[in-house]
């Protein structure tokens, strides 16, 4: 879906028995940045109590009194026009209960968005319905035309998969326009599609196009009016990832990006990665990094964000603390702490061109 055909939708968001678990990762994400509104979660298991009771530190309060409810008959009485599935649950396919409440649903002429590799709407037949992972037709192979692009263009890449790479930008443009700089945030996954109600899931992309739709994405962004200062791709994925390096390097080289925020945490070399596959550490990746952008167009990496949810206070800080060091960054962790170290060093690097653009 384009930024341009994106409707404003007013959401329940499905998470039976999961809304309290950090898989419910779709439905997190649209409370926390999503642009619509979200009318109420259906969890039975939580049923009585508000968002606020399970999500901390919303940044709007009103989203915190979102109620929870048990039935999509509860769920009806709230009004809203779409539904959406907030997970990906285990084994990648719905519950028949799941599927039971999402046709009632439809019955009721309620949307049904889904982030899932399982496509819905072939099960849900004359059902409107957004699989936010089915690619628009059209996409073109890379052009090259996103050398051109006039706005700054920043990348998220990652020391690994699942790190934050999508809330680390999320959390830098909020700081930018409260700064007063126009930002856009390109969607390239599931879950920031939804946030955006636009993008394109790259890694459902046919592997030749997946560099193209990472241009089409960014000459969107680059087009909207009044024109942006500043583009934030979220990224996939990681170089160092084997299942998923494909998909980061589509992004690395079809965004044209001018610079890079590299995501870390707390994982060190001694962790693996992947069975067999160390954790890189930070400091060798982002070398990596730059050499592998540099072979289409010089992309430095700037900052780093590094994603503490797993440490107390004191070890954050520590953490933050030697990364910046060994990097010789500046580091922070835009959701625990301050994203204007990361936004300030974007805003410092020059416009990089490619030779003859």
């Amino acid at each position: 879906m384009t930024m341009h055909e994106a409707p404003r939708r007013r959401y329940a968001v499905l998470a039976n028995g999961w809304f309290a678990n950090r898989h419910a990762k779709t439905a997190h994400g649209l409370i926390r940045y999503g642009r619509d509104e979200v009318a109420c979660v259906i969890d039975s298991t939580l049923a009585g109590r508000r968002v606020s009771d399970v999500m901390s530190n919303l940044a709007e309060p009103v989203r915190g009194e979102t109620p929870i409810v048990a039935s999509l008959r509860e769920v009806l009485e709230l009004r809203p026009t779409s539904i959406l599935v907030g997970l990906a649950p285990p084994g990648g396919r719905l519950p028949e209960e799941w599927m039971r409440t999402l046709r009632e649903a439809a019955e009721n002429e309620l949307e049904i968005v889904s982030g899932l590799h399982q496509r819905l709407a072939p099960e849900l037949p004359g059902a409107r319905v957004w699989d936010v992972r089915e690619p628009p037709e059209g996409i073109p192979i890379f052009s090259g035309e996103g050398f051109g692009v006039k706005p700054m263009v920043a990348l998220a890449v990652g020391t690994s998969s699942a790190i934050g790479k999508m809330t680390a930008v999320l959390e830098i443009q909020r700081a930018a326009l409260e700064r007063g700089t126009r930002t856009e945030f390109v969607p390239t996954g599931q879950t920031g599609a939804v946030i955006a109600g636009w993008g394109i899931c790259i890694d459902a992309v046919v592997s030749d196009f997946a560099a193209g739709a990472s241009e089409k994405l960014v000459l969107e962004a680059a087009g909207r009016e009044p024109a942006p200062g500043l583009i934030l791709v979220e990224g996939q994925g990681s170089i160092a990832h084997p299942a998923y390096s494909g998909v980061t390097t589509a992004l690395l080289h079809g965004s044209c990006p001018d610079c890079l925020i590299l995501c870390a945490d707390a994982h060190g070399p001694r962790d693996e990665l992947f069975p067999g596959v160390p954790f890189p550490e930070p400091n060798n990746i982002a070398r990596l990094y730059e050499e592998l952008a540099a072979l289409v167009k010089p992309a430095p990496v700037v900052a780093v964000s590094v994603n503490t949810s797993t440490l107390d206070d004191a070890e954050a800080r520590a953490l933050v603390d030697r990364v910046s060091r060994e990097t010789g960054l500046p580091a922070a962790d835009p959701v625990r702490g301050d994203a204007g170290p990361i936004l300030d060093a974007l805003l410092g690097v020059p416009k990089t061109r490619v030779k003859g653009v």
